[in-house]
Protein backbone atom coordinates (compact mmCIF):
# COMPACT_ATOMS: atom_id res chain seq x y z
CA UNK A 1 0.00 0.00 0.00
CA UNK A 2 1.54 3.37 -0.95
CA UNK A 3 2.34 5.84 1.81
CA UNK A 4 0.73 9.27 1.42
CA UNK A 5 2.37 12.27 3.09
CA UNK A 6 1.37 15.90 3.36
CA UNK A 7 4.15 18.51 3.15
CA UNK A 8 4.37 21.45 5.46
CA UNK A 9 7.20 24.01 5.82
CA UNK A 10 7.27 23.69 9.61
CA UNK A 11 8.37 20.06 9.48
CA UNK A 12 12.06 19.41 8.81
CA UNK A 13 11.40 16.15 7.04
CA UNK A 14 8.61 17.71 4.98
CA UNK A 15 5.87 15.40 6.25
CA UNK A 16 2.77 15.94 8.34
CA UNK A 17 1.19 12.89 9.99
CA UNK A 18 -2.19 12.06 8.56
CA UNK A 19 -3.43 11.03 12.00
CA UNK A 20 -4.31 14.68 12.70
CA UNK A 21 -7.19 14.66 10.17
CA UNK A 22 -9.80 12.81 12.27
CA UNK A 23 -9.38 15.11 15.29
CA UNK A 24 -12.52 17.10 14.47
CA UNK A 25 -14.66 13.96 14.23
CA UNK A 26 -13.15 12.62 17.45
CA UNK A 27 -14.02 15.87 19.23
CA UNK A 28 -17.64 15.60 18.04
CA UNK A 29 -17.90 12.04 19.34
CA UNK A 30 -16.38 13.05 22.66
CA UNK A 31 -18.86 15.92 22.96
CA UNK A 32 -21.81 13.61 22.29
CA UNK A 33 -20.51 11.12 24.85
CA UNK A 34 -20.07 13.89 27.39
CA UNK A 35 -23.63 15.07 26.80
CA UNK A 36 -24.95 11.55 27.29
CA UNK A 37 -22.97 11.13 30.51
CA UNK A 38 -24.33 14.45 31.84
CA UNK A 39 -27.87 13.48 30.78
CA UNK A 40 -27.69 10.11 32.54
CA UNK A 41 -26.25 11.79 35.64
CA UNK A 42 -29.08 14.35 35.69
CA UNK A 43 -31.66 11.59 35.34
CA UNK A 44 -30.13 9.60 38.19
CA UNK A 45 -29.73 12.68 40.42
CA UNK A 46 -33.34 13.72 39.77
CA UNK A 47 -34.68 10.28 40.68
CA UNK A 48 -32.51 10.18 43.82
CA UNK A 49 -33.70 13.61 45.00
CA UNK A 50 -37.36 12.96 44.20
CA UNK A 51 -37.42 9.56 45.92
CA UNK A 52 -35.89 11.15 49.01
CA UNK A 53 -38.43 13.97 49.21
CA UNK A 54 -41.69 12.65 47.78
CA UNK A 55 -43.88 9.55 47.99
CA UNK A 56 -43.90 8.66 44.30
CA UNK A 57 -46.40 5.82 44.77
CA UNK A 58 -49.01 8.17 46.21
CA UNK A 59 -48.19 10.73 43.52
CA UNK A 60 -48.84 8.26 40.71
CA UNK A 61 -51.91 6.76 42.41
CA UNK A 62 -53.46 10.23 42.48
CA UNK A 63 -53.99 9.90 38.73
CA UNK A 64 -56.20 6.87 39.36
CA UNK A 65 -58.43 8.84 41.70
CA UNK A 66 -59.36 11.35 38.99
CA UNK A 67 -62.80 11.01 37.35
CA UNK A 68 -62.63 9.29 33.98
CA UNK A 69 -64.35 12.28 32.39
CA UNK A 70 -61.56 14.58 33.60
CA UNK A 71 -58.89 12.23 32.28
CA UNK A 72 -60.65 12.04 28.93
CA UNK A 73 -60.83 15.84 28.63
CA UNK A 74 -57.17 16.20 29.63
CA UNK A 75 -56.10 13.56 27.10
CA UNK A 76 -58.17 15.07 24.28
CA UNK A 77 -56.73 18.52 24.93
CA UNK A 78 -53.20 17.11 24.86
CA UNK A 79 -53.96 15.12 21.70
CA UNK A 80 -55.40 18.23 20.05
CA UNK A 81 -52.14 20.06 20.73
CA UNK A 82 -50.11 17.27 19.11
CA UNK A 83 -52.32 17.15 16.00
CA UNK A 84 -52.27 20.95 15.59
CA UNK A 85 -48.46 20.86 15.68
CA UNK A 86 -48.60 18.18 13.02
CA UNK A 87 -50.75 20.42 10.82
CA UNK A 88 -48.23 23.20 11.33
CA UNK A 89 -45.46 20.92 10.08
CA UNK A 90 -47.59 20.16 7.02
CA UNK A 91 -47.84 23.88 6.24
CA UNK A 92 -44.14 24.41 6.97
CA UNK A 93 -43.04 21.70 4.52
CA UNK A 94 -45.48 21.99 1.65
CA UNK A 95 -43.71 19.22 -0.29
CA UNK A 96 -44.58 16.63 2.38
CA UNK A 97 -48.03 14.92 2.36
CA UNK A 98 -50.30 15.36 5.40
CA UNK A 99 -49.89 11.86 6.84
CA UNK A 100 -46.12 12.03 6.52
CA UNK A 101 -46.10 15.50 8.08
CA UNK A 102 -48.04 14.18 11.07
CA UNK A 103 -45.56 11.32 11.41
CA UNK A 104 -42.59 13.69 11.19
CA UNK A 105 -44.09 16.03 13.77
CA UNK A 106 -44.98 13.24 16.22
CA UNK A 107 -41.56 11.58 15.99
CA UNK A 108 -39.73 14.92 16.17
CA UNK A 109 -41.59 16.05 19.28
CA UNK A 110 -41.10 12.63 20.85
CA UNK A 111 -37.36 12.78 20.22
CA UNK A 112 -37.27 16.35 21.51
CA UNK A 113 -39.02 15.32 24.74
CA UNK A 114 -36.89 12.23 25.33
CA UNK A 115 -33.42 12.98 23.91
CA UNK A 116 -31.04 15.06 26.04
CA UNK A 117 -29.30 18.34 25.23
CA UNK A 118 -31.67 19.39 22.39
CA UNK A 119 -30.37 16.53 20.23
CA UNK A 120 -33.91 15.58 19.25
CA UNK A 121 -34.49 18.91 17.49
CA UNK A 122 -32.27 17.98 14.55
CA UNK A 123 -34.61 15.12 13.71
CA UNK A 124 -37.10 17.56 12.12
CA UNK A 125 -34.85 18.86 9.31
CA UNK A 126 -33.32 15.40 8.91
CA UNK A 127 -36.70 13.71 8.37
CA UNK A 128 -37.94 16.54 6.15
CA UNK A 129 -34.91 15.96 3.93
CA UNK A 130 -35.39 12.18 3.91
CA UNK A 131 -39.13 12.18 3.25
CA UNK A 132 -39.78 15.45 1.40
CA UNK A 133 -36.38 16.13 -0.16
CA UNK A 134 -36.30 19.44 1.72
CA UNK A 135 -32.85 21.00 2.03
CA UNK A 136 -31.43 20.51 5.51
CA UNK A 137 -30.73 24.25 5.85
CA UNK A 138 -34.35 25.05 4.94
CA UNK A 139 -35.59 22.49 7.46
CA UNK A 140 -33.32 23.91 10.15
CA UNK A 141 -34.53 27.45 9.49
CA UNK A 142 -38.12 26.20 9.61
CA UNK A 143 -37.35 24.67 13.00
CA UNK A 144 -36.03 28.00 14.29
CA UNK A 145 -39.12 29.73 12.90
CA UNK A 146 -41.64 27.50 14.67
CA UNK A 147 -39.66 27.70 17.90
CA UNK A 148 -39.85 31.50 17.73
CA UNK A 149 -43.62 31.28 17.26
CA UNK A 150 -43.80 28.82 20.18
CA UNK A 151 -41.88 31.16 22.46
CA UNK A 152 -44.01 34.21 21.62
CA UNK A 153 -47.30 32.36 22.03
CA UNK A 154 -46.34 30.59 25.28
CA UNK A 155 -45.20 33.81 26.95
CA UNK A 156 -48.27 35.76 25.77
CA UNK A 157 -50.82 33.17 26.86
CA UNK A 158 -49.27 32.53 30.25
CA UNK A 159 -48.88 36.19 31.18
CA UNK A 160 -52.49 36.91 30.24
CA UNK A 161 -53.79 33.97 32.31
CA UNK A 162 -51.61 34.83 35.33
CA UNK A 163 -52.81 38.45 35.32
CA UNK A 164 -56.47 37.51 34.76
CA UNK A 165 -57.46 37.46 38.49
CA UNK A 166 -55.97 40.89 39.25
CA UNK A 167 -56.66 42.76 36.03
CA UNK A 168 -59.90 41.05 35.02
CA UNK A 169 -61.39 40.17 31.68
CA UNK A 170 -59.40 42.94 30.00
CA UNK A 171 -56.56 40.42 29.84
CA UNK A 172 -58.71 38.20 27.62
CA UNK A 173 -59.17 41.15 25.29
CA UNK A 174 -55.41 41.74 25.32
CA UNK A 175 -54.82 38.05 24.53
CA UNK A 176 -57.27 38.21 21.64
CA UNK A 177 -55.54 41.35 20.37
CA UNK A 178 -52.15 39.62 20.55
CA UNK A 179 -53.51 36.68 18.61
CA UNK A 180 -54.66 38.91 15.78
CA UNK A 181 -51.84 41.48 15.82
CA UNK A 182 -48.76 39.25 16.23
CA UNK A 183 -48.54 38.30 12.51
CA UNK A 184 -48.75 42.00 11.64
CA UNK A 185 -46.01 42.87 14.15
CA UNK A 186 -43.78 40.11 12.77
CA UNK A 187 -44.37 41.37 9.24
CA UNK A 188 -43.27 44.85 10.30
CA UNK A 189 -40.30 43.91 12.50
CA UNK A 190 -38.54 40.94 10.85
CA UNK A 191 -37.81 42.59 7.44
CA UNK A 192 -35.92 45.37 9.27
CA UNK A 193 -33.03 42.92 9.88
CA UNK A 194 -32.50 42.65 6.12
CA UNK A 195 -29.70 45.23 6.05
CA UNK A 196 -27.77 43.89 9.05
CA UNK A 197 -24.47 42.28 8.05
CA UNK A 198 -24.36 38.62 9.07
CA UNK A 199 -22.20 35.55 8.37
CA UNK A 200 -23.25 33.66 5.19
CA UNK A 201 -25.02 30.90 7.16
CA UNK A 202 -27.08 33.38 9.16
CA UNK A 203 -27.90 35.29 5.98
CA UNK A 204 -29.68 32.19 4.67
CA UNK A 205 -31.60 31.93 7.93
CA UNK A 206 -32.55 35.61 7.74
CA UNK A 207 -33.72 35.28 4.13
CA UNK A 208 -35.91 32.32 5.06
CA UNK A 209 -37.44 34.20 8.01
CA UNK A 210 -38.18 37.21 5.82
CA UNK A 211 -39.81 34.88 3.28
CA UNK A 212 -41.99 33.43 6.04
CA UNK A 213 -43.27 36.79 7.29
CA UNK A 214 -43.88 38.14 3.78
CA UNK A 215 -46.10 35.16 2.96
CA UNK A 216 -49.07 36.59 4.83
CA UNK A 217 -51.54 33.73 4.41
CA UNK A 218 -48.98 31.08 5.38
CA UNK A 219 -47.85 33.13 8.40
CA UNK A 220 -51.39 33.60 9.70
CA UNK A 221 -52.20 29.90 9.34
CA UNK A 222 -49.03 28.84 11.17
CA UNK A 223 -49.58 31.41 13.91
CA UNK A 224 -53.19 30.32 14.48
CA UNK A 225 -52.15 26.68 14.70
CA UNK A 226 -49.36 27.59 17.11
CA UNK A 227 -51.56 29.63 19.43
CA UNK A 228 -54.34 27.02 19.37
CA UNK A 229 -51.85 24.22 20.07
CA UNK A 230 -50.53 26.05 23.13
CA UNK A 231 -54.01 26.96 24.36
CA UNK A 232 -55.02 23.29 24.17
CA UNK A 233 -51.82 22.13 25.86
CA UNK A 234 -51.94 24.70 28.67
CA UNK A 235 -55.66 24.06 29.24
CA UNK A 236 -55.02 20.31 29.53
CA UNK A 237 -52.12 20.87 31.92
CA UNK A 238 -54.06 23.38 34.02
CA UNK A 239 -57.15 21.19 34.34
CA UNK A 240 -55.03 18.18 35.28
CA UNK A 241 -52.99 19.98 37.96
CA UNK A 242 -56.04 21.81 39.34
CA UNK A 243 -57.88 18.50 39.71
CA UNK A 244 -54.88 16.82 41.37
CA UNK A 245 -53.85 19.65 43.70
CA UNK A 246 -56.93 21.82 44.24
CA UNK A 247 -54.84 24.91 43.42
CA UNK A 248 -56.52 27.58 41.24
CA UNK A 249 -55.58 27.27 37.59
CA UNK A 250 -54.24 30.83 37.45
CA UNK A 251 -51.71 30.03 40.22
CA UNK A 252 -50.56 26.97 38.31
CA UNK A 253 -49.60 28.95 35.21
CA UNK A 254 -46.23 29.92 36.69
CA UNK A 255 -45.38 26.24 37.23
CA UNK A 256 -46.44 25.34 33.70
CA UNK A 257 -44.53 28.25 32.16
CA UNK A 258 -41.36 27.52 34.12
CA UNK A 259 -41.43 23.82 33.29
CA UNK A 260 -42.15 24.34 29.60
CA UNK A 261 -39.60 27.13 29.16
CA UNK A 262 -36.93 24.87 30.66
CA UNK A 263 -36.99 22.98 27.36
CA UNK A 264 -35.05 25.81 25.70
CA UNK A 265 -32.06 25.16 27.98
CA UNK A 266 -29.08 23.50 26.29
CA UNK A 267 -28.56 21.12 29.23
CA UNK A 268 -31.15 18.68 30.50
CA UNK A 269 -31.28 15.01 31.29
CA UNK A 270 -32.90 12.12 29.52
CA UNK A 271 -36.61 12.82 29.02
CA UNK A 272 -36.03 16.34 30.33
CA UNK A 273 -35.16 15.08 33.81
CA UNK A 274 -33.83 17.70 36.17
CA UNK A 275 -34.34 20.86 34.18
CA UNK A 276 -38.12 20.35 33.82
CA UNK A 277 -38.53 19.95 37.58
CA UNK A 278 -36.16 22.81 38.35
CA UNK A 279 -38.03 25.14 35.99
CA UNK A 280 -41.38 24.29 37.58
CA UNK A 281 -40.12 24.70 41.14
CA UNK A 282 -38.32 28.00 40.53
CA UNK A 283 -41.29 29.52 38.68
CA UNK A 284 -43.71 28.32 41.40
CA UNK A 285 -41.79 30.35 43.97
CA UNK A 286 -43.00 33.49 42.19
CA UNK A 287 -46.59 32.76 43.28
CA UNK A 288 -45.66 31.53 46.76
CA UNK A 289 -45.97 27.76 46.35
CA UNK A 290 -43.78 25.69 48.67
CA UNK A 291 -40.85 23.92 46.97
CA UNK A 292 -42.12 20.43 47.90
CA UNK A 293 -45.64 21.10 46.59
CA UNK A 294 -44.18 22.68 43.46
CA UNK A 295 -41.98 19.64 42.92
CA UNK A 296 -44.96 17.31 43.31
CA UNK A 297 -47.14 19.07 40.76
CA UNK A 298 -44.23 19.48 38.35
CA UNK A 299 -43.56 15.73 38.47
CA UNK A 300 -47.25 15.06 37.82
CA UNK A 301 -47.08 17.46 34.90
CA UNK A 302 -43.96 15.68 33.62
CA UNK A 303 -45.69 12.29 33.83
CA UNK A 304 -48.58 13.68 31.77
CA UNK A 305 -46.23 15.07 29.11
CA UNK A 306 -44.23 11.84 28.87
CA UNK A 307 -47.41 9.72 28.67
CA UNK A 308 -48.61 11.72 25.65
CA UNK A 309 -45.09 11.51 24.24
CA UNK A 310 -45.12 7.70 24.32
CA UNK A 311 -48.58 7.47 22.73
CA UNK A 312 -47.88 9.88 19.88
CA UNK A 313 -44.31 8.70 19.43
CA UNK A 314 -45.61 5.21 18.69
CA UNK A 315 -48.31 6.65 16.42
CA UNK A 316 -45.72 8.72 14.55
CA UNK A 317 -43.49 5.70 13.97
CA UNK A 318 -46.47 3.70 12.67
CA UNK A 319 -47.40 6.48 10.25
CA UNK A 320 -43.86 6.65 8.87
CA UNK A 321 -43.55 2.86 8.72
CA UNK A 322 -46.76 2.71 6.70
CA UNK A 323 -45.24 5.14 4.25
CA UNK A 324 -42.03 3.08 4.04
CA UNK A 325 -43.88 -0.14 3.36
CA UNK A 326 -45.94 1.45 0.59
CA UNK A 327 -43.02 3.13 -1.21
Amino acid sequence: MPVITLYHPNFTDGSLPLTMAPLKENNKLKMIRLKLVIAIFLLGATIWIVVGLIDLTALINAFGSLPSRTMLVVFLLGATSWFLRGLRTWILFEEVPLVDSLGISFVHNTANNLAPMRLGELLLPAMARWIGNVKFSVGLTGLLWIRLLDFISLISITICIMLLPSVGTIMLAILATLIFLTPLLLTLVVPKIQHIRLPPLLEDVRDQLIYEVKNDRRLRRMWRLTILAWLAKIAGMGILLAALSGIPMTDLMATILGAELSSILPIHGLAGAGSYEMGGVLASALVGLSPILALEITIQLHIYVLSLTVVFGILGVLLLLKRTFHV
